[in-house]
């Protein structure tokens, strides 16, 4: 089975990773390596969630290049505060996306197998808004109808968002 690593790197807009041209609002995506896309939209920004006690930041990422979503959830505990997480002190994280067209899921967490790996940075945290930067490889696996050719040549695969 071919494998790839793709790095999602998430950076907060007027913090370290800039700010939205003028006139535009939302939150940055520039994906590159086999796939070269880049979108502003409110869609690419986080939301929090509470569930049992915790807060989970959570990303619902279109992507018109992958022609779906890339859906990524890191649990943050229950008061999480502005610092470092990693998946290795982060008990539940995931992310996943699926490239329609080739069959390709991009799969990472704490329960898929490779596990795959991120390190956040949170900025700033409240009740309603995160900023900060993420870094996350994911693993990407062809389905079971594609031998990995449809999945792209590279071995890497970036995102960025700035929120």
């Amino acid at each position: 089975m071919n494998s790839l690593l793709a790095t999602l790197a998430l950076a907060a807009c007027g913090t370290s990773g800039g700010s939205a041209p003028t006139g535009i609002s939302g939150c940055n995506a520039e994906l590159s390596g086999n796939v070269v896309e880049s979108s502003w939209s409110e869609k690419n920004c986080p939301v929090l969630v509470a569930a049992q006690g915790d807060t989970l930041l959570q990303f619902e990422l279109p992507s018109k290049a992958l022609r779906g979503n890339v859906a990524i959830t890191v649990d943050l505990g229950r008061a999480p505060t502005p610092g470092a997480f990693n998946s290795g002190t982060t008990e539940r994280w995931s992310a996943t996306g699926t490239k329609l067209a080739g069959a390709c899921v991009f799969d990472a967490g704490n329960h898929p197998t490779p596990t795959g790996d991120f390190v956040l940075d949170l900025s700033a945290i409240d009740r309603t808004t995160a900023h900060g930067t993420l870094s996350l490889h994911m693993v990407v696996l062809p389905g079971a109808s594609n031998d990995g050719s449809a999945c792209g040549s590279g071995t890497t695969e970036q995102l960025q968002l700035r929120f």
